[in-house]
């Protein structure tokens, strides 16, 4: 047991949560009778005795385990454990394993107990750390629906080779064949200038060489695949085995922001990492023949994102896994409806909007989309193109996402446009002065292509942003048209609530609150200089290009990923006792600490509108 330094230990309490929040008088009898202990890596610590009370972490990092070894929760520096046993002598038997060499801080427990009995708010933070780490725990108990689950949310980092082999597009076939086997791999990276050209495998050098007789010493200039499909590091396996299922690649090169390769991912690297995981849905998308059979595998669907959700994996990360879901679908729709009415007269690219575009989607949520074409169709040919929207959208909507409402669907003639009259339309809507037409085109400007070249897309944007730079009115109209809307929070602080009908006493999670934080990052977002499309990925620009504080974007962030995970957890329940999704909660469902912390969430949305207005929209009438 160490010596105890207590002013050392009063500082690191006053800037620790919940503990800051505690009055001077109170932290020092906190620390009367405190201790210091330190942990090995890989001591396991039963919560008797000594150990029946209150530690927090200073330095280190442990796991709380179940009796039966299960992971319930991974825990590091100013977190707390042994809460169990303070509120309820640890029923669950449960116990913590250090995973790296620990100090700790050991409250007293009578004088932890009076603390808590004395603050309110100190209390709540115990009581919901305590149910939240039950809910894991029950979690925990079923692997078999957690395991394959999470594994779809882990960065590709975490999986990819980073010993790179690599070579230029110079080198012979012969030499690179010879780093090839020195290195054991069954693929080498070509690289010029720091940047990834092209790929080689064994499959390139059977097919491309031995089986034409090419010579040795040609270049891999001559046989390489130019181009290859790549992703960056921080996106999810679950992307990138869609990625690779799509193009029928076995070998997919990882790249930083400058297309430098980092790292290497192969189908081997994958099956060694999923086992059994939900991802194979992907795969059964792509070798479904017809819509109906499509139908039946998307039934899994709902079952997939419910498990999901219940793994508690991080709802942006989540928001990614449904995305790339709809995309697939989306893609394989698109490739029945060619075998269906032909091949297409013309390139083109088709576009989603809204939801799918951010890549927030959750249960329920409905289908945007249109189309971009190359130039303007004949007769035969816009007939053509109104086949397969039917065909596509009619799909989605057998699949399980709906029809929109608001019929901004590439059925609709009008959302079948030239490169140059989707411009024109982006022109419209900025020149707009109309606050209720731009607050309805404002899902257009959440774009993302998911098939067909991205390049024409790209011009479309910029061709935006150039209007939107110009124009401060569109800013301040469609802040104002943003800011009809406010958290439902009265004057006395208390939640507004529906006063009649099937929500009564309810509140809309998605209308009332995480659609007004994308509404903030759209606004901030298209004012940045470089675009982004998803909610989180906007703020970040806009504190990134200082058109927003850090502190401002950040706790944005954090009331977005709140929302989300309520509203996830809301569908959840809704789901699995009704058969369908809703956002709607009510209030007094939530523990005391739950309701404190959404209601400091729509204070955080409330900030965010002030702030958006006082930038964009001051001194507009």
């Amino acid at each position: 047991m160490a010596a105890i330094d207590i002013p050392e230990v009063l500082k690191f309490i006053d800037s620790t949560p919940p503990f800051s929040g505690l009055t001077t008088a109170q932290q020092k009898q906190l620390l009367q009778g405190v201790q210091v202990t330190y942990a090995r890596q890989g001591e396991k610590l039963n919560l008797t005795g000594d150990l029946a009370t209150l530690h927090l972490i200073r330095r280190g990092a442990c796991e709380i385990r179940s009796a039966q070894g299960a992971l319930v929760d991974r825990i590091a520096d100013g977190e707390c454990f042994g809460v169990a046993t303070v509120l309820e002598e640890n029923p669950e038997g449960l116990q913590i394993v250090v995973l790296e060499d620990s100090l700790f801080y050991r409250f007293k427990r009578d004088g932890f107990q009076q603390v808590m009995q004395a603050d309110e708010d100190f209390a709540l933070f115990f009581t919901h750390t305590r149910t939240n780490r039950l809910r894991k725990l029950s979690r925990s108990e079923a692997a078999d629906l957690a395991t394959p689950a999470l594994q779809l949310s882990t960065p590709i980092k975490q999986v990819m080779t980073r010993a790179l082999v690599t070579a230029t597009p110079k080198d012979t076939i012969q030499a690179a064949a010879a780093t090839m086997t020195e290195a054991r791999v069954s693929s080498i990276l070509v690289v010029e200038d720091n940047k990834l050209v092209g790929i080689v495998t064994d499959r390139d050098l059977r097919s491309r060489v031995l089986a034409v007789g090419l010579s040795a010493d040609v270049t891999l200039a001559e046989i390489m695949t130019k181009d290859p499909a790549y992703l960056g590091e921080d996106y999810l396996v679950m992307q990138a085995q869609t990625l690779m299922s799509e193009h029928n690649i076995h070998h997919l090169p990882i790249v930083d922001s400058q297309q430098a390769p980092v790292g290497m991912l192969t189908a081997a690297d994958l099956l060694r990492h999923q086992e059994l995981s939900p991802i194979l849905l992907i795969n059964q998308l792509h070798r479904q023949n017809s819509i109906a059979d499509l139908v039946r595998v998307c039934r899994q669907f709902p079952t997939l994102v419910v498990n999901l959700i219940a793994t508690d994996m991080p709802p942006s990360d989540l928001g990614k896994v449904i995305a790339a879901i709809s995309d697939s679908l989306t893609r394989r729709l698109i490739e029945l409806a060619f075998e269906r009415f032909g091949r297409p007269p013309m390139p083109f690219q088709f576009l989603v909007f809204g939801s799918q575009a951010r890549q927030d989607q959750s249960l329920g949520s409905d289908q945007d989309n249109g189309l971009m074409l190359s130039r303007t169709p004949t007769t035969d040919e816009a007939a053509y193109f109104a086949q397969i929207s039917e065909f596509i959208c009619d799909g989605l909507a057998q699949c399980g996402i709906k029809l929109c409402p608001g019929n901004i669907m590439a059925t609709n003639p009008k959302w079948r446009l030239t490169q140059e009259g989707w411009k024109k339309e982006f022109i419209n809507w900025v020149q707009s002065s109309a606050p209720s037409a731009l607050l309805q085109a404002s899902i257009f400007f959440d774009i993302r292509c998911v098939y067909g070249a991205q390049e024409p897309v790209d011009e479309v944007i910029v061709a935006m942003q150039a209007e939107v730079a110009k124009n401060s009115l569109f800013h301040a109209t469609l802040t104002k048209s943003a800011l009809t809307s406010k958290p439902p929070i009265g004057f006395f602080r208390n939640f507004l609530l529906e006063s009649s009908g099937e929500h009564k006493h309810q509140m809309d999670l998605k209308h009332q609150g995480l659609a007004l934080i994308n509404d903030l990052a759209r606004i901030y977002g298209l004012a940045c200089k470089r675009y982004k499309v998803s909610t989180k990925a906007r703020l970040e620009q806009a504190s990134r290009e200082k058109l927003l504080s850090s502190d401002v974007a950040r706790n944005l962030m954090e009331a977005w990923d709140e929302l989300n995970g309520l509203r996830l957890e809301a569908q959840r329940r809704h789901f699995q006792a009704h058969g369908e999704a809703s956002a709607y909660v009510d209030p007094s469902e939530l523990s005391p600490l739950e309701r404190k912390h959404l209601k400091a969430t729509f204070a955080i949305i409330s900030e965010g509108q002030s702030a958006a207005q006082q930038r964009f929209a001051r001194g507009y009438a």
